[in-house]
């Protein structure tokens, strides 16, 4: 072989392996790897911990995994029923269930952290014309020893003086601890 023939292979290897991964990220990857090499699953759980803190911090904006109707308060992350039809009679109280992710956390004493929103409501008509804007509709505030991540956020709106038809609710939680916020969209229906 020659020289030239060697660094082309070499350069096929190099491009064959894919990208080399570097940062604080795949640095704490490579630890978790070793933890686990060695046994210490609690010591691998709790950097896979740190990994996830970190880019949950790097949000710049609230998310959800999900914000959906449901037919009644969920009692826990992810313990919900979803209501099957969007269809609501005048005046029927409409539950929604959302976890938002990416939001900040606030320091309310010592040892505690809480996770603060304000609920904002926007009701557009089926053309998309705003006919309603509550911002501070409603809040949420949790208080916790730990970071919870897995938040199950229950709101109700009641909209008296709807007239049949469709409409659309944008909600938005704005977080009390950082300027972040986010949104998204539920439609339903108003019978007769």
């Amino acid at each position: 072989m020659t020289a030239k023939s060697v660094l082309l292979t070499l350069s096929s290897l190099c491009l064959c392996a894919g990208p080399v991964l570097a940062g604080p990220v795949a640095d704490a990857a490579v630890a978790i790897e070793a933890k686990l090499a060695d046994g210490d699953a609690a010591g691998a759980l709790s950097a896979a911990e740190e990994i996830y803190g970190q880019v949950w911090a790097q949000n710049k904006a609230i998310g959800f995994t999900q914000g959906l109707l449901v037919v009644q308060y969920s009692t826990g992350y992810g313990v919900y029923n979803p209501r099957l039809t969007n269809v609501f009679k005048k005046g029927e109280p409409i539950l929604i269930y959302c976890e938002p992710y990416g939001f900040d956390y606030g320091s309310p004493g010592v040892g505690l952290y809480s996770v603060n929103l304000f609920v904002d409501l926007q009701v557009l008509d089926a053309s998309g014309n705003q006919l309603a804007n509550a911002p501070g509709a409603t809040e949420y505030n949790m208080p916790s020893r730990h970071q919870n991540r897995e938040v199950p956020v229950n709101i109700t709106y009641t909209l008296d003086g709807l007239q049949p038809g469709r409409y659309t609710l944008v909600t938005t939680l704005r977080d009390k601890n950082s300027q972040k916020s986010g949104s998204f969209q539920t439609a339903i229906e108003i019978s007769q």
